[in-house]
């Protein structure tokens, strides 16, 4: 399928900030406030409470005493290090790290309405066509799919939707309630509910194409709009619409209509003329259901279709980003953590040590 035919999204912009700036500011200024107070340089050395050890010089000699000195240091200093980390994780999450994304929405689509016969005629061949119909969406990217089905009177199963996991749900469960190929199943009595008012009135091709047709919505858009229409054009009783009327009704509205007839069109040949001149009328492929190729050949027919381009507005997304600051406190932490292990370790090290002598 021509990519043309998907929604593309363009990054425009890609900014990262905090959403509370002045509350990062003013706790980072809290922060290197109180680590200047503590760290205080300008501060006179105080002997105020100070004991007098006559020959201290030489307990400040010995080794030990030096070692023990540069341990308290060297901790001192990376647990002073680790609490500033956990510090700075703090105040990044405070002032909210967020990620602004704004993307521009380029949509190029066709819309396509799937168009089932459910009279009673079609059953033993629905769910042959619901499978040419799942074939027919496999090949589809980006475009709006919707389903209804009519016999003679119409109703809509889902509307135009872009969301094929729901499309593909809809259709099995379709495929599934015309898998018997029995009207008189009680799966094709509550799915197809509602598309007979009158039992003398069924199969209407003109009324069911008309009917599809007016599914079609945002008429004040120029889209590209295209029906799959599947029936035997076995019709009983008179319905509203002609058969060449729905086809003029389609042209009007600028939708092309592709057909695909059930082999038992064929041994009808007026029947089957006659759907096959609606379809080509407006532009639209008709072939015989099962006939080699002929689901590709309505898909690349939906794909020449224009993709009319269609403006959407930007579209701005606010992501937080608490990663950063998270990754931050953690690393602090964690690091606060171990040098208490180590310390502690090494303090009953040394008492261990001093018990043996």
């Amino acid at each position: 399928m021509d990519p043309v035919g998907e929604r593309r999204l363009m990054w425009d912009t890609d900014t990262t900030g905090f959403r509370w700036p002045w509350l990062a500011v003013l706790l980072g200024a809290l922060v290197l406030l109180l680590l200047v107070l503590w760290l205080r340089p300008w501060r006179r050395p105080s002997h105020a409470g100070a004991s007098y050890v006559a020959h201290a010089a030489r307990l400040q000699s010995l080794p030990r005493f030096r070692t023990l000195v540069r341990r308290q240091v060297v901790l001192g200093a990376c647990l002073s290090l680790c609490a500033l980390v956990a510090c700075t994780g703090a105040v990044i999450l405070a002032g909210r790290l967020q990620q602004r994304q704004t993307m521009t929405q380029e949509e190029r689509t066709r819309d396509i309405v799937l168009c089932l016969d459910a009279s009673g005629s079609m059953a033993e061949v629905d769910a042959e066509v619901l499978r040419e119909f799942r074939a027919i969406i496999s090949g589809l990217r980006g475009e709006r799919i919707g389903l209804t089905i009519w016999s003679g009177a119409a109703i809509t199963v889902f509307p135009l939707t872009d969301d094929y996991a729901y499309v593909l749900e809809q259709l099995n469960a379709a495929e599934k309630a015309f898998a018997s190929g029995d009207v008189y199943s009680d799966d094709y009595a509550i799915f197809t509910a509602g598309t007979v008012l009158d039992w003398d009135i069924q199969s209407q091709l003109g009324d069911g194409l008309a009917s599809c047709v007016q599914r079609f919505d945002r008429s004040d858009e120029d889209r590209s709009r295209a029906i799959v229409l599947a029936s035997d054009n076995e019709p009983i009783g008179t319905g509203i619409f002609t058969v060449p009327d729905a086809a003029a009704y389609a042209r009007e509205k600028k939708v092309v209509v592709h057909g695909i007839a059930a082999p038992a069109t064929a041994e009808r040949p007026a029947a089957a003329q006659e759907f096959e001149a609606a379809v080509t009328s407006t532009g639209g492929i008709f072939s015989m259901l099962g006939a080699d190729g002929s689901t590709k050949a309505v898909v690349d027919a939906i794909a020449r279709l224009d993709a009319k381009p269609i403006k959407r507005p930007p579209l701005v997304q606010v992501l937080d980003r608490p990663r950063l600051g998270t990754v931050i406190v953690g690393v602090g932490l964690a690091g606060l953590v171990v040098l208490w292990v180590a310390q502690g370790a090494l303090v009953l090290r040394d008492r261990r040590t001093e018990e043996r002598r």
